[in-house]
């Protein structure tokens, strides 16, 4: 891929830009849904989640940035239980959200990989 091409794409893949809106509504998953406790974990995720989608639409010939957002998003998913949540429906939100953006950060990197 030439670096013309990379740079137009910087910016436009859709997978991130929804990450980043999953990331920040994780992030504010404690203000809707019910937490028993460990709401922090979320709110950590989720900004994780967040920086690393800007991370990723910012090069989007980065194979690495989605890689990492693969990971965090895994990681993210088994939260409820580090964080001691996995009773309440934040737990629901956190799985939910963990799996969407792992999904489309694998996409990013597939139609990456035939580009």
């Amino acid at each position: 891929m030439s670096s013309e091409t990379s740079e137009n794409r910087n910016w436009k893949t859709w997978q991130d830009w929804t990450n980043l809106v999953l990331g920040v509504l994780l992030a504010l998953t404690p203000l809707f849904a019910e937490f028993d406790k460990g709401s922090t974990w979320a709110v950590v995720m989720g900004i994780i989640i967040a920086v690393v989608a800007i991370w990723s639409l910012a090069t989007a010939s980065s194979k690495a940035s989605e890689w990492v957002q693969i990971i965090a998003s895994a990681f993210t998913f088994f939260t409820p239980w580090f964080g001691g949540f996995s009773g309440g429906s934040g737990a629901w939100w956190t799985w939910v959200l963990a799996v969407v953006a792992v999904i489309l950060a694998a996409t990013t990197l597939s139609s990456s990989d035939q580009k």
